[in-house]
């Protein structure tokens, strides 16, 4: 008679030594690593490789490099690199940035002579240590900075005054070309702003303290009369100021001879000074003035002799291909980018052997056993 095989029934008992199939742990197939994932890393690899390459290359430099400015400008000193050069800011054209919120940013500067193809990079913080001698750092060009494209809409929003002599903008009439006291050539577009301060010789500002014996506006008003000086209303004080009375004389050497009627008449509670009047027109319509003078607003003409500098709000911002030293990087700072650069190439040729395999194994065919 045959022996029967018996066959265990789902849920029995599984006798001892016996292997349970419910606990056999198969092997998985490994896990392939997908055409699209490889080449995702490589590209990555690639890119973060080509950002640091700037920071590689300045890592890899010695000691500062003397170098002019005029070298800089020519372009025979390589970006990237660590020089040290000769320098005067012009600091009333700083431009503060930042390239995170928060914190007090830097100061870029523009070094004078250059048309603003040279900028200087200082820290933000106004009490760090001044830079006695050349100022040293790294070369780089405006663009490749984070900062670079704000930094040059800010400056073609908010046009920086350059200052020249009357003389200088008489002569830049005819072309648009005038020569700045700072050695700056600028071109001026009929739509540009001009400013200019000017003392007024004829007119003077009355400064009188109030006191026991002239309490009050009416109080000076009869005692500046009885001086002999013709004066018009009172000027309201500034703001938060109650101990003090203003009046604007107008004659003919207003500060000299306001001054001698005061201490003539002994009224030393009051000063004079000069008062500035601040005119602002268009390029356009001064370079129509007559050769007697600078038309500065309607029916106002002033003499040449009497203007010290014009102001000139020229429209431009960061040149192209301008360069700027960050004043203090050390190539030192910038030891761990040769690491992190070995790291991501080692990573991205790991990747991009993986995605030669992936693209043989599932892109192209392969041909069936015979």
């Amino acid at each position: 008679m045959a022996e029967s095989t018996s066959v265990e029934e789902p849920g029995a008992p599984v006798a001892k030594d016996a292997i349970d199939p419910d606990l056999i742990k198969l092997k998985r197939a490994p896990s392939k690593i997908g055409v699209i994932t490889a080449a995702g890393i490589v590209f990555l690899c690639s890119v973060f490789l080509w950002r640091l390459n700037g920071d590689r290359t300045f890592g890899g430099h010695g000691d500062a490099k003397a170098v002019t400015i005029q070298q800089v400008l020519a372009g025979d000193v390589a970006t990237e690199s660590h020089v040290k050069l000769e320098a005067e800011p012009l600091m009333s054209h700083a431009i503060r940035t930042s390239s995170q919120k928060g914190g007090l940013g830097l100061r870029v500067v523009p070094v004078r002579g250059t048309g603003d193809m040279l900028w200087v990079v200082l820290p933000g913080n106004g009490w760090e240590q001044p830079t006695k001698g050349p100022y040293s750092g790294r070369l780089r060009k405006i663009s490749a900075l984070s900062f670079g494209v704000a930094l040059d809409e800010y400056a073609t929003a908010h046009p920086r005054p350059m200052f020249a002599n009357a003389a200088a903008v008489r002569a830049g009439f005819p072309t648009g070309k005038v020569t700045a006291v700072s050695g700056e050539a600028l071109s001026i577009s009929d739509a540009d702003k001009v400013a200019l301060d000017v003392v007024d010789p004829n007119t003077a500002l009355i400064i009188a303290a109030l006191n026991e014996r002239l309490p009050d506006a009416q109080a000076w008003t009869t005692a500046l009369s009885g001086a002999g000086i013709t004066i018009g209303a009172a000027i309201p004080p500034p703001t938060g100021v109650s101990d003090q009375v203003r009046f604007e004389v107008k004659t003919a050497g207003a500060v000299a001879s306001t001054t001698t009627k005061l201490e003539a008449a002994g009224l030393w509670a009051a000063r004079v000074e000069p008062i500035t009047r601040h005119y602002e027109t268009t390029w356009g319509a001064l370079k129509t003035s007559p050769a007697t003078g600078f038309a500065v607003a309607q029916g106002v003409t002033l003499p040449d002799a009497e203007l010290d500098l014009i102001g000139l709000y020229t429209s431009k911002g960061i040149p192209d291909g301008a360069y700027a030293l960050i004043e203090g990087e050390k190539p030192a700072q910038y030891w761990y980018v040769l690491p992190i650069s070995i790291g991501l190439a080692l990573i991205g040729l790991m990747f991009l052997w993986a995605l030669i395999r992936a693209v043989k194994r599932d892109l192209m065919p392969t041909s069936p056993p015979s």
